[in-house]
């Protein structure tokens, strides 16, 4: 059917259901009515009253105005290529400038050095609480958390699977409304890292300036997913740094990873394929299909 007959017409099919093999049943006359549509009868009008609200949550964010209106006046045909973002190849010369052009413009906005790999991921910084101690620790190595809120009591839960968490500090008892002085925090000497949510989006407990580990072999990594992108940071003083993207760089989708290259490779042997850094790292982060159309591909 071409796209003018779609566009003006019903096309009814009809189709005889038995229901049973006997002869002797009767048949049922089942009709199935689909109406195609075209681009060109769908408005695309906008106006500015029709995006008046702000969205203050704690979930995905409002996005610029400007971004919306060319992540939409691309959707149909992606820069004149003849499709949409959401059809074409992640492996095609397309959408490699689209995630080539995303690490170059994150990389420039934060001044990440190239010993540093930037990844982008999916599941969540969630599935992030497993794969820091899958790939940072070994099963019976210790690691320091600092809870200060919800999303890092649960990433220290998480880890309890697979490495020894130490509980360096909890604000729980004050129901999550302050943070320690640093070096009141009991640190493990044997940590592999310290991890830290660098803001806590249900208590809205920040870091405004971050701790050090007290082992000199220890990194520092940080859950930054509410506060990602809105203000500098020094990504040389961390080890990793992961956010969801849908706090303040885009919409949700992708997850972003920011890790120092001499920790990727040491994964523990159960580590699923989705979850090793260096999996990642290795194939640009196109191992398997990226949320291009939602998350990487928007300006």
């Amino acid at each position: 059917m071409t796209a003018a007959a779609a566009s003006s017409s019903t096309a009814s099919i009809h189709h005889h259901l038995l229901q049973s093999s006997s002869p002797s049943l009767r048949r049922r006359h089942l009709a199935i009515s689909c109406t195609a549509v075209t681009p060109s009868s769908i408005s695309t009008s906008i106006s500015a009253e029709d995006r008046g609200l702000y969205n203050f949550a704690a979930g995905p964010a409002t996005l610029p105005e400007s971004v919306i209106l060319k992540a939409q006046s691309e959707l149909y045909n992606y820069r004149g290529s003849g499709m949409s973002i959401m059809e074409m190849s992640h492996r095609g010369k397309e959408f490699d400038a689209v995630i080539k052009k995303a690490e170059s413009d994150l990389r420039r906005l934060l001044s990440i050095s190239d010993d540093f790999s930037v990844l982008f991921l999916q599941g969540g910084a969630t599935a992030q609480f497993a794969a820091v101690p899958l790939n940072l620790c070994n099963p019976e190595d210790t690691a320091d958390y600092i809870v200060t809120g919800s999303w890092s009591d649960k990433s220290f839960k998480e880890a309890q699977k697979f490495c020894k968490p130490n509980l360096a500090w909890s604000s729980k008892s004050d129901k999550y409304t302050n943070i320690l002085p640093f070096d009141e925090i009991q640190q493990n000497p044997d940590a592999k890292y310290l991890h830290i949510c660098a803001n806590e989006t249900i208590h809205g407990v920040e870091f405004k300036n971050y701790p050090k580990p007290t082992n000199n072999s220890s990194i520092l990594l940080a859950d930054m997913s509410s506060n990602f992108c809105s203000k500098p940071v020094d990504v040389s003083k961390f080890g990793l740094i992961y956010a969801g993207a849908q706090k303040n760089v885009g919409p949700s989708g992708v997850t972003i990873a920011i890790i120092r290259r001499d920790l990727l490779g040491h994964a523990q042997p159960i580590t699923p394929v989705m979850l090793d850094y260096k999996t990642h790292s290795d194939s640009t982060s196109l191992y398997n299909t990226p949320p291009a159309s939602r998350s990487i591909s928007v300006p």
